[in-house]
């Protein structure tokens, strides 16, 4: 699975059951990551893919569970840990500014053997600087 997060300076990714932020450039950016592959997730996050084609998103109560080889999964409220054996590449973003969490990315590329393979930084519609990094 090709692992999708977004999280904050302090690997937060979200706060009492939510994101901790959100950006329309983000989401640009992740549909052209993944091409026209299908872009597994959460019911709560597939209204930040509203105004993409509904036969690349594909919903799931347990989206981590049901993604497998060379799927894609955006993840945003839940430890991921559990899944690292499925993770063949990570991709984060980080906001680059520090949020209140109390869900925190509980694996490391080092840890699950990846290597960073590219950084792109982009201005975001909410952060001055995005900074996506790809983990192989």
């Amino acid at each position: 699975m090709k692992l999708i997060v977004c999280i904050d300076d302090h690997g937060g990714l979200a706060f009492n059951k939510r994101r901790q932020s959100r950006d329309s450039v983000l989401i640009k950016d992740v549909c052209e990551l993944a091409g026209k592959e299908k872009i597994y997730m959460l019911p709560y996050t597939e209204k930040l893919f509203a105004d993409i084609p509904e036969a690349r998103i594909k919903v799931s109560d347990r989206p981590l569970a049901a993604a497998g080889r060379g799927d894609f999964c955006f993840s945003e409220l839940v430890e991921v840990g559990e899944y690292a054996d499925k993770i063949e590449e990570l991709i984060i973003y980080r906001w680059n500014r520090s949020y209140p969490s109390d869900v925190m990315l509980d694996v490391s590329p080092e840890g699950l053997g990846l290597k960073l393979c590219g950084v792109y930084e982009f201005v975001g519609t909410s952060h001055e600087k995005i900074t996506r990094e790809i983990y192989k």
